[in-house]
This record gives C-alpha cells, structure tokens and sequence, in this order.
C-alpha cells in the first residue's frame, strides 16, 4: 500500500495536480484550414483598412473575417469565370485545329 501511495504522490507531483491533455499532431488538413484563414484575415484587414481610410469608423474591426472570407470567395468565383473563359476559348482553338487537319486530308487526297 506504500508503494501504491508513492505512486501516486509521484505522479501527482509531476502533473503538479492538473491533467494536460496530449496534443493531437497538425495535419495537412488543419494546416489548409489555417492558411485560409489567415489568407482571408489579411484580405479583411487590407479592404477594412482601405474603407475606412476613406470614410473613417465606417466598418468595424468585428467584420475583418467575414469581410475577408467573402473576399477571398469572390477572388475564388472571378478565377472559376475566368478558367470557364478559357476553357471555351481552348474548345474553338481545339476545334478549329480539327477543322483545319480535315481539310488539308481532303485537300491531300484531292492533290489540290
């Protein structure tokens, strides 16, 4: 019974009489989410920042993340139009290409 007694004075006295929990290890998920957030911080703070140079108080600090997330959304949607842009610009390149492939055949086998 000394011996269990021991025990637990010891253990006791290294957790100085609290429980600290192990940290659970970041993965590359949290660290994204973390770099998001602090992209959009950023992006809050620079807009927040510019508004209220111009009309001072306006917006308050309160709003520099969802400011910055919506941000950071309408530069996500503005790239989405422009990739959608291209991607129709590359399907008349691509196509025309055909086209064009098509009728140097034809005109080959025609010996024009």
């Amino acid at each position: 019974m000394t011996c269990a007694l021991c025990y637990i004075i010891i253990v006791m006295g290294n957790l100085n009489g609290v429980h600290v929990p192990p940290q659970p290890e970041r993965t590359w998920l949290d660290q994204a989410l973390t770099f998001l957030s602090t992209i959009a911080h950023w992006l809050g703070q620079l807009i927040v920042g510019i508004v209220n140079r111009i009309v001072p108080d306006l917006i308050s600090e309160g709003l520099v993340d969802p400011i910055g997330y919506l941000a950071l959304l309408t530069i996500v949607l503005m790239l989405i139009g422009v990739f959608e842009a291209l991607k129709r610009a590359f399907y008349w390149i691509v196509g025309l290409g055909w086209l064009l492939i098509i009728v140097r055949i034809i005109l080959e086998k025609l010996g024009i």
